[in-house]
């Protein structure tokens, strides 16, 4: 039913929630170059480990746990929203306002989309059945247009339609965007 779709997207943010919680948040030199850290990586979608290695440049004595405390903090307070992919790292967006997120299959790039009209249709929906909505999370997934035009023969896995043949390749590279190793599989190559 749309209902249980409007439940797999989540929840919309409750504006008056993140206005108290970002007045109780004291914006410290740390979370200052943490925060602008994450939104120097947009488009892309950095996980905490890219963001603590970006911040080790500026702050060299910085800890991982106190780059994870503070982008729990930001999080919390409605500066920075998470995105939670199973088996993968979570990742962070700067973008706190409403849009959804589509992610590859193949290469893992995650980007954003627009979809006004669907945003304020489940929040109307949601508001008429007396939900307050407090977060919104909706992720498709598929291919994009760079894996799709790229030429090689590679199995995926549908949940429709199960193993289908593609003409994808495989990417082993480091990523050319922060050279990350272990993950660069979730940066589309360029």
């Amino acid at each position: 039913s749309f209902l249980t779709v409007l439940c797999l997207l989540g929840m919309i943010l409750d504006k008056k929630k993140v206005e108290q919680n970002r007045k109780s948040t004291r914006l410290t030199a740390q979370k200052k170059t943490i925060l602008a850290s994450i939104r120097r990586f947009w488009p892309i979608h950095p996980t905490p480990q890219m963001v603590f290695r970006s911040v080790k440049k500026k702050i060299p004595n910085i800890s991982l746990g106190t780059v994870y405390r503070n982008v729990n903090s930001l999080r919390v307070s409605g500066y920075i929203e998470e995105i939670t992919i199973p088996d993968e790292p979570s990742r962070l967006d700067s973008r706190v306002d409403d849009h959804f997120h589509f992610r590859c299959e193949h290469c893992g790039e995650i980007a954003d989309v627009e979809n006004p009209k669907l945003i304020r249709l489940a929040k109307q929906t949601l508001k008429e059945k007396g939900y307050l909505a407090m977060r919104s999370n909706l992720m498709y997934s598929g291919l994009c247009q760079k894996c799709r035009k790229n030429k090689a023969s590679v199995a995926i896995e549908c949940c429709a339609h199960g193993k289908m043949k593609t003409e994808l390749p495989r990417l082993k590279k480091n990523c050319q965007l922060c050279n990350f190793e272990e993950e660069c599989s979730y940066h589309t190559i360029k």
